[in-house]
């Protein structure tokens, strides 16, 4: 079985000319433009959706060429991810990811706001070079329903009484989209018939929910010193989330009742928030979550039996969705 390691050095080629698209687009601007955005670039992290969009073109059997529209479309949407988070950081009042300041907090809000949006306007920019609208199209509405997501959530505070299949809707328009759209268009590129390439979009969905299932139990019971990044954000600011509503779902009124009050009351020094941990732990809820995560990740896996394709790049595939759910960051 592949190695994510493994897995990237099959499509390195691909993904060191994306970096180098990544650099050259950002050439000429203001110094100070350039600092911050290319600052941003680097807290972006693990490259999870170009990835994708390379093992998913190799995957139908064809090589993917260096100069064609995998790069460009790879690049834009590592873009949009890098906007994504930067956005997502303010939103949240993050101050760490990977393991450096946020760009809200090593400059502020506003610069954050607007490095982001220029990150997106880079991404039109590079979409429109492939000179065709399909992709342009994909890329467009998976950043559409990233924002319905969004906002969904914020107006969701405090709906502790949320169930599963509505936590189920609403993440549907958070890590998903893109990675759908990134698998998606990596089939597409590399002229997969439309069933092909439809398998591939429901293979990066699956995988884009699965991973915002381990986003929200690492928030709620990682360490910061091995995510990188602040936690328990989700708790502070009140957003129902897979472990919790399971939690909530299975908890004796008096414990129910004392969770909500201290959530409510946003009482959380280290050690309550321990105690907070230990109790979700305890009752299941956090096995639970990781069970739905599971069950994601093998229902995507199966798109991909019997495809007959680049084994190598399938193999890759899987160790990346079987990465996503085991992650620890």
């Amino acid at each position: 079985m592949y190695e994510v390691k493994t897995a990237y050095q099959l499509i390195e080629s691909e993904m060191a000319t994306m970096e180098a698209l990544a650099h050259e687009s950002l050439s000429g601007i203001d110094p100070f433009v350039g600092e911050v955005v290319r600052y941003s670039i680097q807290l972006s992290g693990k490259r999870l959706r170009p990835m994708l969009l390379f093992l998913a073109g190799r995957a139908i059997g064809n090589t993917v060429l260096l100069d064609n529209k995998h790069v460009q479309t790879a690049t834009a949407i590592e873009f949009v991810h890098t906007a994504s988070l930067i956005h997502d950081d303010i939103l949240d009042g993050a101050s760490i990811r990977r393991h450096c300041a946020t760009i809200n907090v090593r400059w502020n809000v506003q610069i954050g706001v607007l490095a982001g949006d220029f990150l997106l306007t880079k991404a039109l920019e590079l979409m429109a070079r492939n000179g065709e609208l399909h992709g342009f199209r994909r890329l467009a509405e998976a950043c559409r329903k990233t924002c319905e997501g969004e906002l969904r959530q914020l107006g969701s505070v405090d709906r502790f009484d949320m169930t599963p299949d509505e936590y189920y809707e609403m993440i549907a328009g958070k890590t998903a989209p893109l990675l759908a759209c990134s698998a998606e268009l990596g089939a597409y590129y590399s002229g997969a018939d439309n069933e092909i390439t439809e398998r591939f979009r429901i293979f990066g969905h699956k995988l884009g929910l699965a991973f915002q299932i381990v986003d929200d139990v690492l928030d709620m019971i990682g360490e910061t010193g091995t995510a990188g990044k602040t936690l328990r954000t989700d708790l502070i600011n009140r957003k129902p989330t897979l472990p919790l509503i399971l939690y909530l779902k299975t908890a004796d009124s008096a414990d129910r009742t004392e969770t909500l009050n201290r959530i409510c009351r946003n009482d959380f020094d280290e050690l309550s928030a321990q105690e907070m941990v230990l109790r979700f732990c305890e009752s299941g809820a956090v096995v639970l979550a990781k069970q739905e995560a599971e069950r994601l990740i093998n229902e995507a896996v199966a798109l991909l039996s019997g495809f007959n394709g680049n084994t190598q790049a399938i193999a890759a595939l899987i160790s990346v969705a079987q990465f996503v759910v085991n992650r620890n960051n």
